[in-house]
């Protein structure tokens, strides 16, 4: 069986946790059961720095330095590769996230002379400087990150929209790119048509509170929706903000209408899902958004704004605006709220989009690109051989 390296600086836990990232955990998971799996991931100087497992693969946690720059980490994960890749050798590497995990990943590959993947996942391709988020609004990280992205055997993007903005910065195209988005797994969202046709209306938004999201436009939306139809708001995600979502729900006079659930397990999130009547959402960027996913597999139709997958996808699985403009995102949701054709129709289309884009479509594309890989480094290895005898 084929070893494969993993370079990331998270996403995985000892145990399901506020720390896990669930796709990049499923994904490894699945990887582990083809693919003979090590993992090498960061944790701070307090983090607990114990080995564990997810699935069959081992993960081994590297600590890093307090005041560690995000490219400076990549020699450790290097470090700890070169040391296990020695005793036996890896046939293959991937990393997550363009820095550190992707540019550890291409350093091992050419140093180590095996295929190399990197997958973007996060804001590898976002300029937001005015909130501080995005590897492109400085000159070290961007650097970093399209060399990375350049040197990259093949690079993965999460979503076209995800490439585009790349490729925008870089001003040319990338050799060998796959969009590989990640799927729901549809036995924990299952279709629901248990959704009332009549008011009040259920509207969920899912994601951290942080400013990427912003869900002050989300606040600021709900409350143009709730004074023309009757709805309420249910939030969920880890505040990030000391609770300032929340006294600005109270500024805006709709605190009886909106609750924050904070923090719920992957595994309960159905329970939202299945019961609510629209998927509101508001954030500034994405490189997917894997709730539209697991939305779309619930048969939850989806309003929000013009990133990740709702930007490749579009009128499949709901209604987008641009970022930033709540009157616009009011508007769409209450027009789809009124148009039960287009919201059935919706759920139809979101619900076969999922079900031909689960999580283990997910796993069979990286499986067979893993194997391509495999064939043309051996073909390679032949063809040296071969020359090295005439």
């Amino acid at each position: 069986m084929t070893r494969v390296a993993m370079f990331m600086h998270g996403g995985l836990a000892p145990e399901l946790s506020r720390e896990d990232v669930p796709a990049i955990a499923a994904l490894v998971s699945r990887l582990a059961g083809l693919f003979e799996v090590t993992v090498y991931t960061l944790k701070r100087p307090d983090g607990d720095c114990e080995p564990f497992s997810c699935g069959n693969a081992g993960v081994r946690v590297v600590r890093s330095g307090e005041d560690d720059h995000i490219v400076k980490t990549a020699p450790r994960l290097l470090h700890a590769f070169w040391y296990d890749h020695r005793r036996k050798p890896f046939g293959l590497v991937h990393g997550f996230w363009a820095l550190p995990g992707g540019l550890t990943a291409v350093l091992a590959g050419r140093t180590a002379r095996i295929p190399s993947i990197v997958t973007m996942l996060g804001g590898e391709a976002a300029c937001f400087p005015e909130i501080g988020y995005g590897n492109m609004r400085k000159t070290g990280p961007r650097a970093a990150t399209l060399w990375t992205c350049r040197h990259a055997d093949t690079l993965t993007a999460l979503t076209c929209y995800q490439l585009d903005h790349l490729q925008r910065f870089s001003g040319r195209k990338f050799r060998r790119t796959r969009v590989i988005p990640f799927g729901a797994d549809d036995s924990l969202f299952p279709y629901s048509d248990r959704r009332p046709e009549s008011p009040p209306y259920r509207l969920l938004h899912i994601g951290h509170l942080n400013r990427v999201k912003d869900q002050a436009t989300l606040l600021r939306a709900f409350q143009n929706i709730a004074r023309r139809v009757d709805c309420r708001l249910t939030i969920i995600g880890q505040d990030t903000m000391n609770g300032s979502l929340q006294r600005l729900a109270g500024e805006l006079g709709i605190s009886p209408q909106v609750t924050f659930e904070g923090f719920v397990p992957h595994e309960d999130l159905h329970r939202h899902l299945a019961c609510a009547h629209l998927l509101l959402h508001s954030s500034l960027y994405e490189g997917e958004g894997v709730v539209f996913a697991e939305a779309a597999s619930s048969g939850l139709p989806i309003c929000g704004t013009h990133v990740g997958l709702l930007a490749d996808l579009g009128d499949a699985l709901g209604a987008t605006v641009e970022p930033g403009d709540p009157d616009a995102l009011a508007e769409a949701a209450i027009g789809l709220l009124s148009d039960g054709t287009r919201i059935n129709k919706l759920r139809e289309q979101g619900r076969n989009w999922a079900l031909e884009h689960t999580a283990e479509w997910t796993t069979a594309r990286f499986a067979e690109l893993y194997r391509s890989l495999l064939r043309a480094r051996q073909g390679m290895g032949t063809q040296e051989r071969e020359w090295a005898t005439a």
